[in-house]
């Protein structure tokens, strides 16, 4: 607004300078049409004139100063327009019939599974949204099929749970089962009474094999006690005969005693190599039976992690069907997957039988822009290109009342084309509303005609005017 004010006031002091320039010729023009002006100083010099040439004077000086004001004004006038024209632009367009077309395909909805049509939620012609219900197909063999795998996977959870408490030898946490749901509840209790058994079980073959461990390292106390004793049976029978050997040569022993001590000391040397034996017998005992624990505990933990690794792949299994099924629940529910208003409704009938792939409901989309196609004349094809503003108004809603909706070019075809007469060709060029619909009371749908006024520039109403002699002046004083 300040801006158009400072165009105004240079304007206006433009016009003044002009007056003021333009003031002298007008006041020369008018001495040689209406006579000399009469001004106070001339009627005062003259001194000694009548009344009636004093009269005549005055009169004379008003006429003159009227037509001085009037030639004035008009130059004036013709002076502001010859601006108003040279900076005034109106725009440059070009016009073309248009029709709306479809942004996109049309949408044909279909039933992958099939089933019985169950409730019918839409007519043909109501806009609809996008994710909006238009039928139900009867999910009674889906549903239970989703309860059946939620069972099985339930049960295949909580065995789950058991073999890794089992395989890692902690507590027994099963799923919590919903309450009230008695099925579950009986999962639990009967895969908490297998825990408890196999720990049981588990708990009796070690048991067997630790007793035995215990009988091997009691033989090993054993065996070691009757080595140390015949240990020192053995240093005592060798330290006796060492002592009874010199004696033999004084007579006061006889070789009958030293021959006894010395089998003596072979048979506490025997008991010693005996009792060594024994315990390396123990010791390789105790070492079997050690290891026979370790295995029993490995075996039963192998057998366990095998049933795991069962139990998993049956509940990957179970979960993808899962998925399946609850997919398949959820296609029983056919929904728009646009926003648009419903052209045909081909399963129209509660209780009727929609076959696997069989086309239900064809939708129209409806953006929130329209597409149309306008046909340009091909000598005013030049100077459009994509990206240049339009305006489009509708033959059905009078344009001075309704208004139209703006637009922009998106696409020029690249060759021209024949209309179906085969008389006319033309470019076809696609336009893009910002808008849907004026409101939605006033709904815009497919196949309505338009005319689209795209702006390829500006113009200055001077130029626009002496257009029509320009080009006079251009084919002027031709022959061919």
């Amino acid at each position: 607004m300040n801006a158009l004010l400072n165009a105004g006031q240079k304007l206006v002091k433009t016009l003044e300078g002009i007056r003021l320039r333009l003031a002298p010729f007008t006041d020369r023009v008018l001495d040689k049409v209406a006579g000399p002006r009469v001004t106070p100083e001339t009627a005062a010099g003259a001194g000694m004139r009548s009344f009636e040439l004093d009269a005549q004077a005055v009169m004379s000086t008003e006429q003159t100063y009227r037509a001085q004001t009037l030639v004035r004004t008009a130059l004036l006038l013709v002076a502001v327009l010859l601006v108003w024209a040279s900076l005034a632009k109106i725009d440059e367009v070009t016009k073309g019939e248009a029709k709306v077309i479809p942004s996109r395909q049309l949408q044909v909805i279909q039933s992958l599974d099939g089933g019985v049509v169950s409730e019918i939620l839409v007519k043909e012609g109501q806009v609809v949204e996008a994710g909006q219900l238009l039928l139900k197909i009867d999910e009674t063999r889906a549903t239970s099929g989703v309860r059946e795998s939620a069972a099985q996977a339930f049960a295949l959870k909580t065995k789950l749970a058991r073999l890794k408490a089992l395989a890692e030898g902690h507590s027994f946490k099963p799923p919590e089962p919903r309450p009230g749901n008695a099925e579950e509840q009986r999962v639990v209790d009967e895969e908490r009474q297998l825990y408890d058994a196999k720990r049981s079980e588990l708990a009796a073959l070690v048991s067997i094999s630790e007793q035995q461990l215990a009988q091997r390292q009691q033989e090993l106390s054993e065996a070691e006690a009757k080595r140390e004793s015949a240990k020192r049976s053995l240093e005592l029978s060798q330290q006796e005969l060492a002592k009874t050997k010199p004696l033999l040569a004084t007579g006061a022993v006889s070789e009958v005693d030293v021959l006894r001590l010395e089998r003596d000391v072979t048979r506490a040397r025997g008991d010693k190599e005996q009792a060594s034996a024994q315990a390396s017998r123990a010791k390789a005992a105790i070492a079997e039976a050690t290891r026979k624990i370790q295995e029993t505990d490995l075996s039963f933990r192998n057998e366990i992690r095998k049933d795991l690794s069962e139990v998993l792949g049956r509940l990957n299994a179970i979960n993808e069907g899962a998925v399946a099924l609850a997919d398949k629940v959820d296609k029983s529910q056919v929904k728009s997957p646009v926003r648009g208003r419903v052209q045909r409704l081909l399963a129209n009938t509660v209780g009727g039988v929609v076959s696997p792939g069989k086309d239900i409901v064809e939708i129209v989309p409806l953006d929130d822009a329209l597409v149309l196609e306008a046909k340009v004349q091909p000598r005013d094809i030049a100077f459009i290109h994509p990206g240049q503003a339009a305006t489009v108004k509708f033959t059905a809603y009078d344009f001075s009342i309704y208004g139209g909706l703006d637009a922009v070019v998106e696409n020029i075809s690249p060759d021209t084309v024949m209309d179906e007469k085969g008389t006319n060709t033309f470019y076809v060029v696609r336009v893009r509303t910002k808008q849907p619909n004026f409101n939605d009371k006033m709904p815009i749908i497919p196949g309505m005609t338009a005319e689209v006024d795209v702006l390829t520039g500006k113009k200055t109403v001077l130029s626009y005017l002496l257009k029509p002699v320009l080009k006079a002046h251009a084919y002027a004083l031709r022959e061919r």
